[in-house]
């Protein structure tokens, strides 16, 4: 059995710490920041407010502000750590001659939500003064209107909460976001009652940036739109997907892939869009590693699966091909990913795939429990953590669903080691 060494929450392999600066760049910043250059700390800093800018906005809250929400509204300690680690490259960037100062003035020692808005506002305008080489224009094609009339009659029950969060994000998101998209299998309307997800992406206006009293009013909305997605989907393990306006002239596909919008359909009257594309070859190897290394934990640690937990193992199963592709440089809707993908690997090591498709279209639709239904508008996390666990009391979702938990983790570790070594090889150390 392979050893592992376990670093900043990933699972490393021997062969594996030479790549740590382009598999783990936070680890390199950490201890050898002496040798990075501009370059590189351009593209941490980057890539590093693209996942905080994520997590804040969809709550990014500690455990305790996750359960006490309206309550409480602070900020995880793994976010204010991270946002502490980008004044090391802040001021990196500065001594060479790109003016931080104002994002190096906005830090405090202690980390609120208010603090943490305002160095992130700060740190995006200060890194939009760094010239960028090497982009390429892509144009975003208009995307067609949500429009429920579009889908089967027989669904329209089940689809309200869509038309619901419309008539929201007209009223509450607009005024924040430069574009409001609904992508996924709901857009395209091969869903499936019960396992299909709302997947959604917001692109954030400049003048929200620019503004931490903005980016903390689009939080608390934006958070609330979790209301409408545990309608559709009562075990939806994710918020939105965000980008900033400031990255679309030095944009990283890995974020969204541009080519996907045309999959997309648009909560509000939509536009063209410009974008200006950079290599995204790094990014791509990272998001892979991760999945690797998520599936090297499951495998080692054997966890207790719950319905929450066994949920987002399918979903992180289902989007592996997409991850995979897009690390051989190829950007692909995620439902075709798995005809391409299959054809490199043998008919043994697709197995796990193979079960979770099964699954997927056999799905049985779980319970819900009208009792805890008032915290659903009010706390939508909450209201999911505790229908899980009433899933589990009451109705086991493995047996309903017949998963076996044990044979396809250990399927899925051997596949995303077999696609890891055939990218790996590629890797070199920056």
């Amino acid at each position: 059995m392979t050893k592992y060494r376990k670093l900043h929450d990933f699972y490393i392999e021997e062969d594996e710490k030479s790549l740590l600066s382009t598999l783990i760049p936070q680890y390199f910043i950490d201890e050898d920041i002496d040798k990075i250059n501009v370059e590189f700390a351009a593209r941490f800093l980057q890539d590093e407010l693209n996942l905080l800018l994520n997590s804040f906005l969809n709550g990014g809250f500690s455990h305790k502000g996750f359960v006490f929400y309206p309550l409480i509204k602070d900020v995880s300690e793994e976010n204010a750590f991270r946002l502490k680690r980008l004044k090391k490259i802040a001021v990196f960037l500065n001594e060479k001659g790109y003016d931080f100062s104002r994002s190096i003035g906005k830090y405090d020692d202690s980390i609120n939500a208010e603090n943490f808005a305002l160095v992130l506002s700060a740190l995006y305008q200060d890194s939009s003064s760094i010239k960028n080489k090497g982009t390429k224009p892509i144009k975003k094609a208009k995307c067609n209107e949500l429009d429920l009339g579009d889908y089967k009659k027989g669904d329209l029950g089940y689809l309200r909460p869509l038309s619901e969060l419309k008539d929201y994000a007209g009223k509450n998101l607009k005024q924040y976001l430069s574009g409001f998209y609904l992508h996924g299998s709901l857009a395209t309307k091969d869903y499936v009652k019960g396992w299909s997800d709302v997947d959604t992406l917001g692109i954030v206006s400049k003048e929200t940036i620019n503004s931490h009293k903005s980016l903390l009013a689009l939080r608390d909305k934006l958070y609330k739109t979790r209301h409408y997605f545990c309608k559709i989907d009562n075990l939806q393990h994710h918020g939105s997907i965000v980008i900033s306006e400031y990255d679309l002239d030095n944009y990283c596909q890995p974020y969204f892939p541009v080519p996907i919008f045309k999959y997309a359909k648009s909560f509000f009257k939509d536009t063209e869009i410009d974008f200006r594309v950079r290599d995204f070859s790094i990014e791509a190897l990272q998001k892979l590693f991760w999945f690797v290394s998520y599936f090297r934990k499951m495998n080692a640690e054997r966890l207790n699966f719950g319905s929450y937990e066994t949920k987002n193992l399918l979903h992180m199963i289902a989007l592996f091909p997409t991850m995979y592709l897009q690390a051989k440089g190829r950007l692909t809707y995620k439902k075709f990913s798995f005809e391409i993908a299959k054809k490199d690997f043998s008919k043994e090591e697709w197995k796990a795939i193979e079960k979770t498709t099964l699954i997927r279209s056999n799905w049985k639709p779980q319970a819900t429990f009208p009792l805890i239904d008032p915290y659903l508008k009010i706390n939508p996390i909450l209201y999911c953590q505790l229908n899980s666990g009433l899933m589990d009391m009451f109705e086991d979702v493995k047996k309903t669903n017949n998963i076996d938990i044990k044979s396809l983790v250990k399927e899925m570790h051997a596949l995303s080691e077999s696609a890891w070594s055939r990218i790996k090889k590629n890797v070199k150390r920056l």
